[in-house]
């Protein structure tokens, strides 16, 4: 059974679970990742490595904003797109909202949303940036992603880093000869080797310093990227260290080259093993939220009922509330955010995580009132409903209890099984 079979097998698992609607959602997404064999790679460093310098670059292009003062505050994405036939159109980007709302802007206008100065921590609440460009190196269906710095005062800048190298299949992990690797970086570095298919490591501003300095440089950092990546001798003979100015376009063209010879050669394989590593993740999460769940199947009932009722009483006020339409804002926002108020007050009261397919849709300010109260009168019944099927509120068969306890046990077992199969899958590759 290759990866894809394994993913396949995995989904059908967990859709026999209302407990695993997450988890089925997130193996779909992996699915179409193979299917599609589009590969992402993530810029992903120490704030002021020089990561939206190398992009540019990269592409040949000033594309984003760049400055003396950490910059980037939103995951931005880059892809492939033709050369438009007039130059009258100003070029535009898609931004999307945390909310489910996505507004085209001019590229040109980017630095309103992406950059720290102008949305300080993110107060806009920008989930993500997408750009085009026609930079022949994206040209083979390659995304490229600039990420906020890691380490700065800025919190939720390492978050999102952290979140979206979940999401990569390759990773270029940017470093730089102005100091010295830090334990910022060494903890970052420990946890995203989990998820990348591949890692480039660049060492930046390389124009700073002399040749000695920078062989000295590159040994202590290779020896300690090695320990860090807990590689054994053949894997730690395949590391390299690029060195690289981007600012003076030294050293970027055997990146570039790189890379490119990596997705003509090992497209398949990077892509493989980031996917096997991916699912890996999820079936030791939703093994950790089962444990949970049997906790909660535990509490004493005078406990789960206080939680229970404290639950029903949050929908129903927020049923309540609906006669009341929001003002100033568009109805699917508001619907987005109600399922993020719900998914957050299922894990406080049950500790399990609750699915909710969250729209992106900038033509949704043409909902009305009353198709508005229709889909969140449909969210709020359908979470009661799952909530007690789930947890078989007041359930008195005794048999039914035991059948779910005894389903659970199997959808385990089978999950250890596919998790060794990964992890022979990924020993060979």
């Amino acid at each position: 059974m290759n990866i894809l079979e394994t993913t396949i097998k995995a989904k059908e698992l967990f859709s026999g679970f209302e407990l695993c609607r997450l988890q089925e959602q997130e193996t779909q997404k992996l699915i179409d990742r193979l299917e599609n064999k589009k590969i992402t790679i993530a810029v992903i460093g120490q704030f002021k490595r020089g990561k939206t310098t190398l992009i540019n670059t990269i592409l040949g292009e000033k594309l984003l904003p760049v400055g003396i003062v950490p910059i980037t505050a939103a995951i931005t994405r880059i892809e492939y797109a033709e050369p438009k036939e007039t130059f009258d159109t100003p070029s535009m980007a898609t931004v999307y909202f945390t909310n489910g709302l996505s507004q085209q802007v001019p590229a040109a206008d980017l630095h309103m949303y992406i950059s720290e100065q102008e949305n300080r921590d993110n107060e806009r609440g920008v989930a993500e940036v997408e750009l085009q460009t026609n930079a022949d190196f994206l040209k083979d269906g390659l995304t490229l992603v600039d990420t906020p710095g890691v380490g700065s005062v800025h919190e939720n800048n390492s978050k999102s880093a952290m979140d979206f190298a979940r999401e990569s299949d390759g990773v270029i992990f940017m470093i730089s000869v102005d100091s010295p690797l830090n334990q910022i970086e060494v903890d970052f570095l420990r946890k995203v080797r989990r998820f990348a298919g591949k890692f480039y490591f660049v060492v930046n501003k390389i124009d700073r310093v002399d040749e000695e300095e920078l062989d000295e440089y590159l040994d202590y950092c290779r020896d300690l990227i090695v320990a860090i990546m807990e590689l054994d001798e053949e894997e730690a003979e395949a590391i390299r260290l690029l060195p690289v100015s981007a600012r003076k376009d030294i050293g970027v063209t055997e990146l570039t080259g790189m890379i490119r010879e990596d997705l003509i050669t090992r497209g398949a394989e990077i892509m493989e093993r980031s996917v096997g590593l991916k699912l890996l993740e999820i079936l030791n999460n939703t093994r950790s939220q089962i444990a949970s769940y049997r906790e909660v199947l535990k509490m004493a009932p005078n406990v789960f009922n206080r939680r229970f009722r404290e639950m029903q009483t949050l929908m129903e006020e927020q049923r309540q509330q609906l006669e009341l339409l929001p003002e100033g804002q568009y109805l699917q926002a508001r619907i987005n955010e109600e399922k993020a108020l719900l998914t957050r007050k299922v894990r406080e009261l049950f500790g399990i995580e609750y699915y909710y397919y969250v729209d992106r849709d900038d033509a949704a300010e043409r909902m009305d009132a009353e198709e508005y109260r229709a889909e969140m009168t449909s969210v709020y019944d359908e979470l009661e409903t799952t909530i007690n099927s789930i947890f078989m509120y007041k359930e008195q068969n005794a048999y039914a209890v035991a059948r779910r306890i005894e389903d659970l046990n199997i959808l385990m077992q089978q999950m250890r099984k596919l998790t060794r199969q990964i992890e022979r899958e990924l020993a060979v590759r």
